[in-house]
């Protein structure tokens, strides 16, 4: 098996990568955060807005119009979350596949 599978250039690409996204990242783990918030607050709201029995209330909530636009504003924000989670993720395993390589090169 060839040791170099991962050459300097893609560990550096990774590295690089892996820099430039931090607070992208961070970002986006906030807005999901933001969007779960948003997606409680909105229920709550209607929920005290409406009238009849606690059962007619959540069903009017969870009905409702804004409740679904938050819920996909919610559905949005975890898919940009989850795929920049899954690039940076396979970054780090090029790295880890790199530093595995090496050393075992530095072994032999």
């Amino acid at each position: 098996m060839s040791h170099d599978i991962i050459s300097d250039e893609k560990l550096e690409s990774a590295l690089l990568y892996l820099s430039l996204t931090d607070d992208k990242y961070a970002h986006a783990k906030a807005g999901l955060e933001r969007s779960e918030i948003l997606r409680k607050v909105v229920r709550a709201r209607i929920f005290l807005g409406a009238s009849g029995t606690v059962a007619e209330r959540q069903a009017i909530a969870e009905g409702s119009t804004e409740s679904a636009e938050a819920d996909d504003a919610y559905i949005e924000a975890l898919g940009a979350a989850e795929s920049l989670k899954a690039r940076r993720q396979r970054a780090e395993i090029v790295i880890d596949v790199w530093r595995s390589l090496n050393a075992s090169k530095r072994k032999s």
